[in-house]
């Protein structure tokens, strides 16, 4: 959808709160059913927003991540009393077991913020909010965050374009692949490098950085703007109320406690949904608004 869409139409700081706000309540939170229900939000969010596209572009790295995160911390950690088994002289306890899969499932609710954020909150939205504070900080912070896909996408096309000159890194011997794959890098670093050159003298040439820095898109604060910033604060003091009363996370370490939630952990739930859920509001009201228009039509 377009930018003047759904919860694409919001204003940028409205945005950047929204992904502020869930990045940091899912760093709060520590308790496996609140962080599951907030991954499986984030996901529905980003389906309303591309149809799930960008998310499964990155799925298959998030969950090695993760799954390597789960495995890894029951062999390195040996804390907990409730001992499953013995991996050779290595205890493996059910605390390390549940704290592991926490953890893996608070880094997959990141990673889909980060994955929905890149959607929503452009490169112009960007400095609209950080150029006046700091130009130089708010380029470079918008290049470093764009670098990964940038270098993807490109890799994509270097291997597509080399392909028709019998350069591969999918045929031949391993000594073969592994030159191909070397040039294969070693143009995408000089490409990369030129672009770099190219931006920095062409954001110069144009003088940015040294005064106050206009901007061609009209990001005015609206209504729907001030409802949905009063949504997200009423919706942080409940989380942050009910947080500090000691609820929202899980005892694990020594001994595991109860997975059930207490009426302070469900108000947290409660809460941290409505959060996440609010973009979907919008998306949902333009989407009808959208159908009803081209049907009188």
């Amino acid at each position: 959808m377009k930018e003047g869409f759904g919860f694409r139409s919001l204003h940028p700081i409205i945005i950047f709160m929204y992904y502020a706000g869930g990045i940091t309540f899912g760093m709060l939170l520590f308790h496996p059913l609140i962080l599951l229900v907030g991954w499986v939000m984030a996901v529905i969010v980003n389906v309303h927003l591309d149809g799930g596209r960008e998310w499964r572009k990155w799925c298959i790295p998030m969950l090695s991540g993760v799954v390597l995160i789960a495995v890894v911390n029951p062999i390195l950690s040996h804390r907990g009393r409730t001992v499953l088994y013995y991996l050779g002289d290595i205890p493996i306890t059910l605390e390390s077991v549940i704290y592991g899969a926490t953890l893996a499932i608070s880094m997959l609710n990141l990673l889909t913020f980060f994955v929905t954020y890149r959607l929503v909150m452009t490169e112009q939205k960007f400095l609209f909010l950080f150029t006046r504070i700091s130009p130089k900080a708010a380029l470079v912070a918008m290049m470093a965050m764009g670098l990964v896909p940038r270098l993807r996408r490109r890799m994509q096309e270097l291997i597509l374009i080399q392909r028709t000159r019998g350069v591969t890194i999918s045929e031949g011997s391993l000594p073969q692949r592994a030159r191909n794959g070397a040039r294969l890098v070693g143009t995408l670093l000089s490409w990369t490098l030129e672009d770099a050159l190219q931006t920095a003298d062409s954001m110069q040439a144009r003088g940015y950085g040294t005064g106050t820095r206009s901007s061609y898109l009209g990001f005015r604060f609206r209504m729907r703007d001030g409802w949905t910033l009063v949504g997200f604060v009423s919706c942080a003091i409940l989380l942050l109320s009910a947080w500090g009363n000691g609820h929202g996370f899980m005892t694990i370490y020594p001994r595991l406690g109860s997975f059930s939630l207490s009426l302070g952990d469900g108000l947290a739930l409660a809460a941290y949904v409505v959060y996440l859920a609010i973009p979907l509001g919008w998306e949902w009201r333009d989407r009808r608004a959208w159908l009803i228009t081209n049907y009188r039509r």
